[in-house]
């Protein structure tokens, strides 16, 4: 966001240090490849992040990553958390280069509105804004609502979903009080 806008403001104090995608990318790349020798032909890049849209767009650092190293093992679900488990680790792990490396880069999104309201963004095509993540952002309402004592029920058709809300339950009532909410579930 252009420096002195609201969006700006309410990134930089609720995300200290936050930098584009692209300097995030130019950095480890600098250091993966200068220091410790790693190129393209061999090394598997692991991504996690919540595949929103809003995420993989051209200059968007999960883009900046697969352009760059080429080929991708997608380890995410909602969220940015990776749900491969076990069996795909183990799988991510045997389609590496022999004697190649492995890049894991993952992480939660949290949208900033133009008038700075954290967990929320107007994706193109609407006239308002929308929640992101809405998936962390519906976690943990539900979590608000249902008190933090409380086991959800497991639901085999919304997995995904079940294991942010129990990451959710036992912090709800503690992210509620801080200063910023929406920007205290991204660090969880």
């Amino acid at each position: 966001p252009q420096p002195g806008t609201a969006c700006f403001e309410a990134l930089h104090r609720h995300f200290p240090g936050a930098l584009p995608g692209a300097a995030v990318h130019l950095r480890s790349k600098a250091i993966l490849e200068e220091k410790l020798g790693m190129t393209p032909e061999d090394t598997l890049l692991g991504t996690s992040f919540c595949p929103d849209e809003i995420n993989n767009h051209e200059f968007d650092l999960p883009t900046l990553m697969r352009n760059y190293w080429g080929n991708v093992f997608p380890m995410g679900g909602i969220g940015g958390s990776p749900f491969v488990g076990e069996t795909g680790f183990k799988a991510f792990s045997s389609h590496v280069a022999e004697n190649g490396n492995i890049i894991v880069v993952f992480g939660p999104h949290v949208g900033i509105s133009e008038d700075g309201k954290v967990g929320e963004y107007l994706r193109a095509g609407q006239s308002g804004n929308s929640s992101a993540c809405g998936a962390v952002i519906g976690a943990y309402n539900a979590c608000l609502a249902a008190g933090e004592d409380t086991k959800f029920d497991s639901d085999v058709y919304d997995m995904q979903m079940d294991e942010i809300k129990q990451e959710f339950a036992k912090h709800a009532k503690d992210i509620s009080s801080t200063e910023n909410p929406m920007a205290t579930c991204a660090y969880q």
